[in-house]
């Protein structure tokens, strides 16, 4: 059977924001392939649990992938999983865009460029092992499951700080670990921070983290003098930051910020007409209820780019 490469929307990326935006294009009427490099799910799919998302008091990330998953093939949207775009051009003279992939190039009246955000890692022994398991990038997403435990924030920016503040609310212990010898948190983020339980451990780098099935304690080494530390905790949160997965559209010119988001209005429009964003690679809250209100607005941007209307079905 030949596939079919011709499409009015076509959604890249398969986490929350890309799957809601395949299920409101096709629920719109148009003619929706959503493209996955992987699988579909997203960076929710490896919490151990969640519990800020309205409707589930609490439920395992896998499982309300699942949920998102079935709901988009049901839509009537098309997807595609094990198909990475390795590029996009835009044909001016047919107003529209060629995405290649394996599977050949399609071609998009429009697109919705959900690829999400990698975490930054700090590529230590046992990292890999325990994410998911008392390893967390997310304080938000997963603080909650740790109340009243011993936990640790890694990194000295305002997201560190931030998570930092928020987890002294909830846990007994919190360790803020910087291998810096100063914070780069605005000053009244730090002010804060001395106001607060949290026990600020500087000059501080992380060696390994260690732990039978689940994470138990952190390996940290005095960077000037060498004294090595074991912490013993019942999580640890990452925060260096995020790197938004935006390279495929820097070769049609879509406009990007210094940490290399996507540039959006609040319509999730990008500087090029028929190029929408929505999700961790836009400029936005990094949360999965975002991440899904932003890629029903991206599909309704791209419904009446695509049709000439001024507002999608209701």
């Amino acid at each position: 059977m030949t596939e079919d490469l011709d499409w009015e929307l076509i959604v890249i990326g398969g986490g929350p924001a890309g799957m809601t935006a395949a299920i409101y294009g096709a629920r719109y009427g148009l003619k929706t392939l959503l493209l996955e490099g992987k699988v579909l799910g997203g960076a929710q799919a490896t919490s151990p649990g969640i519990e800020n998302y309205p409707g589930f008091s609490f439920i395992v990330g896998i499982d309300l992938a699942t949920r998102m998953k079935e709901q988009v093939k049901k839509s009537g949207a098309l997807v595609r999983e094990i198909t990475e775009v390795k590029s996009i051009r835009h044909d001016s003279e047919q107003s529209s865009f060629v995405l290649e992939t394996r599977r050949g190039n399609y071609r998009a009246q429009a697109i919705v460029v959900a690829t999400g955000g990698g975490h930054k890692k700090l590529d230590v022994p046992g990292e890999e092992e325990l994410a998911g398991k008392g390893i967390s990038y997310c304080a938000t997403c997963d603080g909650p499951l740790f109340r009243g435990k011993t936990v640790a924030v890694i990194g000295g920016g305002n997201t560190a700080a931030t998570e930092a503040l928020y987890l002294s609310e909830l846990a007994q212990t919190v360790y803020l670990i910087h291998r810096r010898e100063h914070l780069r948190a605005e000053k009244a983020m730090q002010d804060n921070l001395a106001k607060s339980s949290v026990e600020i451990m500087l000059g501080q780098l992380v060696k390994a983290f260690r732990g039978d099935q689940q994470l138990q304690e952190i390996a940290v080494e005095n960077i000037k003098t060498g004294e090595a530390r074991i912490l013993h905790v019942n999580a640890a949160f990452v925060a260096l930051g995020s790197n938004p997965e935006s390279g495929i559209v820097k070769t049609i010119n879509v406009e990007t910020n210094d940490t290399g988001e996507i540039i959006t209005d609040k319509l999730q429009r990008t500087n090029v007409p028929g190029v929408f964003a929505a999700g961790d690679v836009a400029e936005s809250m990094k949360q999965i209820v975002v991440a899904v209100g932003q890629g029903a607005i991206a599909a309704d941007s791209a419904y009446r780019y695509i049709r000439g209307e001024r507002r999608g079905p209701r």
